[in-house]
């Protein structure tokens, strides 16, 4: 079985940034690059909460 929360030893691999806040500046992407972004993100995050939903609808009735 898998544990439901990360082991305290990955954690800090999560500790620092990955990157630094000059990699991302305004002027790398056009506003319907950022636009675009935002849309993709929002589709996904629908997704993750409806896996969610089936994933916590199948353990229930298990």
């Amino acid at each position: 079985m898998v544990p439901a929360q990360p082991l305290h030893n990955a954690l800090k691999e999560l500790d620092g940034p990955s990157f630094e806040p000059d990699d991302f500046t305004d002027d790398d992407y056009s506003g319907d690059d950022i636009v675009s972004l935002l849309e993709e993100n929002a589709r996904l995050r629908k997704l993750v909460v409806r896996l969610s939903e089936i994933v916590l609808r199948n353990v229930a009735d298990s």
